[in-house]
């Protein structure tokens, strides 16, 4: 698979690429998941829109197996996203209008485009900012303990409003 592409050229020519990536090729993902094992796939398509720009097309699909926040047992999430890029020189950046587009997110043009950087971000900016399964499947219990902890100021209010 090529990893870096000349993004202007790759819509140009309405080339795609399809490939399936193991998520240990993700540094940033190595953190956050706990299979890096596990891979997804991902469709990059180039092509031009109505207006004639160039635009890219992002499709990733596949699972990664996180840190539940509250039981810190493995949450399996799925991913499914598909997201538009327009490509715009440096130059054009200041002057574009997001109205027109709302449909895409703006990247530079770019030679030398790292196609691996570009799915990472995209999963990282997808996931939950605290994971945790739904309340009836996470495995958290409080303990016996948590519940009868002694609480000093329970009966407060109580002391102070007792004249």
């Amino acid at each position: 698979m090529e990893q870096h592409i000349d993004n202007i050229d790759f819509s140009r020519k309405s080339r795609e690429i399809r490939d399936i990536i193991c998520l240990s090729d993700f540094k940033r993902l190595q953190d956050i998941c706990l299979n890096l094992e596990d891979s997804i796939a991902f469709v990059l398509k180039g092509f031009e829109n109505k207006y004639r720009e160039h635009c890219l097309e992002l499709c990733i699909e596949g699972k990664l197996d996180l840190i539940c926040q509250r039981c810190t047992e493995k949450l399996e999430h799925t991913i499914f996203l598909r997201s538009g890029f327009l490509i715009k020189e440096e130059t054009q950046l200041t002057d574009f209008q997001v109205d027109d587009h709302a449909e895409y997110d703006l990247i530079e043009s770019n030679v030398k485009m790292d196609i691996l950087s570009l799915i990472e971000d995209e999963m990282i900016l997808s996931l939950p900012s605290a994971p945790r399964h739904e309340n009836d499947k996470c495995r958290y219990k409080k303990t016996d303990e948590t519940l009868d902890r002694i609480h000093p100021f329970a009966d407060l209010k109580q002391k102070l409003y007792k004249n």
